[in-house]
């Protein structure tokens, strides 16, 4: 498993995730701020058995962002994970927004052609995203078990590759490319070593457009820490 911090070089934004691992488990709590504005927390859990995992996940925003974009979202996420390799299942998300309206979202991955449900529906026709699109996908869980659980990572990859991700609404690619090894020191005291630096790459590619910045404008420049943390029973995994 993987501990991780992430940061926006350009916004200062920053995002720690301390995970605790324990008998095929991770749970990971991290908050994101901006100018040390907070923007939201996010609690995420999986369990790992059997060459499966379950995961689901709470995101909130906060502060002054709630004024203007206040949203809740619940997951849950199942599916097959190996040691180079993760296969979604079924990934279920309840939002709400500031008006308090819901909209679930349920997207099943059969024989890799996700299918998606929608209550209330929406216009799957007005930003479409096609089969070929879809092939190869995960879902938003998948992708974050996939980089905290290190499934794509290896000594020439130390970051990963990254993921292709479906949600439903949208598809985009998150991408990692290794930079450099340098120092990292928590401020909680949890780690004080080496970790691996990777710039991280957000590239739209189909389907509704992002809500968190205007039309047109790009995320600032964004970098992660990776630190390799060995699983009970994976000394070298």
């Amino acid at each position: 498993m993987r501990q991780v911090c992430l940061r926006a070089s350009v916004l200062a934004a920053a995002l720690f995730a301390t995970p605790a691992i324990a008998a095929g488990t991770l749970d990971v709590g991290y908050s994101i701020a901006f100018w040390s504005i907070p923007f939201g927390h996010t609690d995420y859990q999986a369990s790992f058995a059997n060459g499966g995992y379950d995961a689901k996940s709470h995101f909130q925003t906060s502060g002054v962002v709630s004024l203007f974009w206040n949203s809740t979202i619940d997951a849950t996420a199942n599916g097959k994970i190996g040691e180079r390799s993760i296969a979604p299942a079924v990934y279920d998300s309840y939002s709400t927004d500031h008006h308090s309206k819901i909209q679930r979202v349920k997207v099943t991955f059969k024989n890799d052609d996700p299918t998606t449900f929608a209550d209330p529906p929406y216009n799957l026709t007005k930003y479409p995203v096609t089969d070929a699109q879809k092939k190869g996908s995960v879902d938003p869980m998948a992708a974050i078990t996939t980089i905290l659980a290190g499934v794509k990572a290896d000594a020439k990859n130390p970051c990963g590759t990254g993921v292709q991700v479906f949600d439903g609404k949208r598809r985009y690619d998150v991408l990692f490319s290794y930079v450099k090894d340098e120092p990292l020191k928590l401020d909680n005291g949890l780690y004080n070593g080496t970790a691996h630096l990777c710039q991280v790459h957000y590239n739209e590619i189909a389907g509704y457009k992002q809500k968190i910045l205007k039309e047109g404008k790009s995320l600032p420049q964004m970098f992660a820490d990776f630190v390799d943390v060995p699983a009970q029973g994976a000394p070298n995994g």
